[in-house]
């Protein structure tokens, strides 16, 4: 596409999206496929048009000759991917860049941690009413707003109305396509009254998305003084239902609908949050936790900021120097130990009972010895130590196993786990010091009954998709009668509808439903 083509006065318009902008440049372009434009931006296929997270950014550089800007700073200021870079590590940042730049997003989505994330990995196009008007009048077109497409944004940052999501750029509507907001495209939630509390926990989440998007790609928080910082600040009583308390406003919301709903189902998310994490969490799981316990992302930086200088500070000390080992081996201690309560006798027959594998307690009671006495003594006589050991550890062998062998008898029918669950700390030692004998026991003990994966009631599902969606169409329109709708109309009253007709195979009636209403 040549420069002329692309309009020198053609600027970015305030706090527009990347999308956005080559959606403007299609139509600008007066190409009637959105390929042409995709392939003379991008050098790609049409399938490269992604609304959320886009690549080929290189290529848009080198096309446009960076008539509007590099493509590290389009990805950092136009685009919702630094939402999800504070909280990830840098080698993975640097590596999604790498990706973005390039001619395919790959498998970039699931490494971020979106696809199990709990919210979802389809993000939208979402749409302010307010602002559409405004900007209809100040800049002459509507546009996508950075600000609205953030993950776990459902209210105008600006003026706290209720976001529309486009129809458009979907999995079951026009899906690689440019397109810019317009009404026959938007469509209007459908969550119905709001009260005072839902808008303010929603205005809440909104500030604290736009305020994580803006740290840019350079702010990174470490995952381990994260998981302090939670764990510092968890309240001391009652912390589950203190954030139940937090989330219940959310949860009937999308993305939200996954929040714990449960004491149980919050302790485990609490649980999760409070230790190092062994994979990527989704970004709004720590809004979540921020909003809960810091109240906004600046706060939690400052607090996050202290604790890694503190630990860097910790980290910079100086070793404490070793304490030299002043201990004398027998080889090469000068004289005899002193008299004055280890007599030769008395000596001797306290190694005798200490090579017999009498406990310390036992042998400091006897002798009425301090423990530290005792501790030199077995230091200084190598020999004795090592008979010592061996026999305490045979003698509390022999104990491991007869409580075991009784804790058998108790409950012969229970499975090892089941066992374990009666005397845990038993079964640790066994673990760690006598792991063989452990396993051949087990070996011989009943096997837990392994209920087999009941099987998926397709039947049950298809019924109650039928009815979920007969129910959407009837509050919409009324009734199901008389209707012509399109295949985009009906997926757009129920999201989750297209996914599940995904497998071809199942949910007969809800498809054959649907065919009665597009006749209709």
């Amino acid at each position: 596409m040549a420069t002329s083509c692309f309009g020198l006065s053609l600027a970015w318009l305030p706090g527009e999206t990347f999308f956005s902008l080559c959606s403007r440049l299609h139509f600008l372009s007066g190409h009637l496929r959105p390929a042409a434009t995709t392939e003379q931006l991008f050098s790609l296929s049409e399938r490269c048009i992604k609304h959320d997270v886009p690549c080929g950014l290189d290529a848009f550089e080198r096309n446009t000759s960076g008539l509007w800007g590099e493509a590290i700073s389009i990805i950092e200021q136009r685009t919702i991917f630094p939402f999800f870079s504070p909280f990830q590590s840098d080698s993975s940042v640097a590596g999604a860049l790498v990706q973005i730049r390039g001619p395919s997003l790959g498998p970039l989505k699931y490494q971020l941690g979106l696809v199990c994330g709990g919210f979802g990995a389809d993000h939208p196009l979402r749409a302010c009413r307010s602002c559409m008007a405004r900007d209809l009048d100040s800049c002459g077109v509507s546009y996508w707003h950075l600000s609205h497409q953030y993950p776990g944004v459902v209210v105008c940052p600006e003026h706290s109305e209720v976001l529309c999501e486009c129809s458009q750029n979907r999995r079951w509507c026009g899906r690689f396509t440019w397109t810019m907001p317009c009404a026959g495209t938007l469509r209007d939630s459908d969550y119905g009254a709001i009260t005072s509390l839902e808008r303010e926990r929603l205005a809440q989440l909104a500030s604290v998305c736009c305020e994580l998007g803006s740290l840019g790609l350079a702010k990174h928080f470490d995952p381990v003084v994260v998981a302090q910082l939670y764990r510092k600040w968890l309240p001391t009583e009652s912390a589950a239902q203190s954030l139940l308390t937090h989330i219940s406003p959310l949860r009937r919301f999308r993305p939200y609908g996954g929040l714990p709903s449960t004491e149980t189902a919050a302790t485990s998310f609490i649980s999760q949050m409070v230790r190092s994490p062994r994979r990527h969490i989704h970004p709004l799981k720590h809004l979540m936790m921020i909003t809960w316990l810091f109240g906004e992302v600046s706060s939690f930086a400052v607090c996050h900021d202290v604790a890694c200088a503190q630990r860097k500070a910790l980290s910079a000390l100086p070793a404490s120097p070793p304490v030299p080992d002043v201990s004398v081996s027998p080889a090469n201690r000068k004289g005899h130990p002193r008299p004055k309560r280890l007599k030769p006798e008395f000596r001797a027959l306290l190694l005798s009972r200490l090579a017999e594998g009498t406990a310390k307690d036992e042998i400091c009671r006897e002798f009425q010895l301090t423990i530290s006495t005792v501790n030199k003594l077995l230091r200084a006589e190598r020999g004795v130590q090592a008979s010592w050991e061996a026999r305490r550890m045979a003698l509390d062998q022999a104990d491991h196993r007869l409580r075991w062998a009784e804790l058998q008898s108790r409950f012969p029918s229970h499975s090892l786990t089941e066992l374990r669950r009666e005397c845990q700390s038993l079964y640790t030692w066994l673990h760690r010091h006598d792991r063989d004998w452990l396993y051949a026991q087990a070996s011989q003990m009943p096997k837990p009954a392994r209920n087999p994966n009941p099987r998926v009631d397709w039947e049950s599902r298809d019924d109650g998709l039928q009815r979920e969606l007969e129910a959407e169409i009837i509050r919409r329109f009324g009734s199901d009668q008389n209707l012509c709708l399109k295949q985009s109309q009906i997926f757009s009253l129920l999201p989750r509808l297209a996914q599940r007709l995904e497998r071809r195979d199942r949910y007969p009636r809800t498809r054959a439903y649907m065919k009665l209403l597009f006749k209709r």
